[in-house]
């Protein structure tokens, strides 16, 4: 296990400088001019929009660009400075990342508990009419747009009945309840059609007959032979989801006004403010990066015959 963790970390480190390289030439080579984000409207001196083009290395060729970036980011920790907001991106950026992180965790979270019981329920009673009416459901939510389920939720059970926030997050944890859910609802879909599908191809598996054959009951089947090989595409498809949501919340955010990472990314998408955007998405490199080392390394915990040489 440690030589495949180290195997692993190593074969990472490459596919981290190739994807940040590509995004970093991307960004920095989109037309427009980053330093008006700066002036806005105003017009800037000549010395002024010069010494602002030293002081963000504009005046530098793009692999010069990247190398001072990657410098200070790997020596310093430093994302370098925005340009709109005259701050450091890492400040930035940690004051958003806790509520996107709250919000795609409970999202995650609330899609497992609703979606793996609904997919086992209905895996157990395969081709009844509960089966039918949850998997039709699926296609329902999977076609149901994330602004307009959030609407719905806002009107009803923030407006109508009172039990959630309607927006902000000025009331903690419950600020968060409502759009984790609606994600949720939208991606719970998926994981109730593939917990069911896991679970039916692993009952027609010879060692569950065999396991039986041998006498176990049939609770020790289920959960320990049928169950646990059964959630390793789920919990693969889990952690995709944690790593996609930390930097595809925006619409979300924007509906339920959370001032987290997709609402930074927009402003900063609209701003020019380039030093947000590179750093943002070097971040969302590295979060999923090691939440697919994570999850691969789960694979043996759930099933004891894969072993990492």
């Amino acid at each position: 296990m440690l030589r495949y963790t180290i195997r692993r970390v190593l074969q990472i480190i490459p596919v981290f400088f190739i994807a940040t390289l590509l995004i970093f030439i991307v960004i920095r080579a989109l037309p427009g001019d980053p330093i008006r984000a700066i002036g806005g409207e105003r017009t800037m001196p000549a010395a002024t929009r010069e010494a602002l083009i030293q002081r963000y290395n504009l005046d530098k060729s793009l692999p010069e660009q990247y190398v001072l970036y990657m410098k200070g980011l790997i020596l310093e920790a430093d994302m370098g400075e925005s340009y709109a907001q005259r701050r450091q991106v890492n400040d930035i950026f940690l004051e958003a990342l806790p509520r996107t992180a709250r919000l795609a965790g409970l999202a995650v979270l609330f899609q497992a508990l609703m979606g793996i019981p609904l997919g086992i329920w209905v895996a157990v009673k395969k081709d009844s009419a509960i089966d039918s009416i949850v998997l039709v459901s699926t296609i329902f939510m999977l076609s149901l747009p994330v602004f307009l389920l959030g609407s719905l939720a806002q009107v009803f059970l923030g407006v109508r009945w009172g039990i959630f926030p309607i927006s902000g997050v000025n009331d903690g944890l419950k600020s968060y309840i409502m759009p984790s859910m609606v994600i949720a609802v939208s991606l719970m879909a998926s994981i109730i059609r593939l917990m069911r599908g896991s679970l039916l191809d692993t009952f027609r598996e010879d060692y569950l007959r065999t396991a039986k054959a041998k006498g176990l009951g049939r609770g020790r089947v289920f959960g320990i032979h049928a169950l646990r090989n059964a959630m390793i595409p789920v919990i693969t498809v889990l952690g995709i989801d944690l790593g996609a949501l930390l930097g595809g919340t925006i619409v979300t955010e924007a509906i339920f006004n959370i001032p987290g990472i997709g609402f930074q990314i927009t402003q900063a998408i609209i701003l020019r403010d380039n030093t947000i955007v590179i750093g943002v998405a070097t971040f969302l490199v590295i979060a999923y990066m090691m939440i697919n080392l994570v999850v691969d390394l789960l694979y043996a915990v759930l099933d004891p015959r894969i072993r990492y040489e």
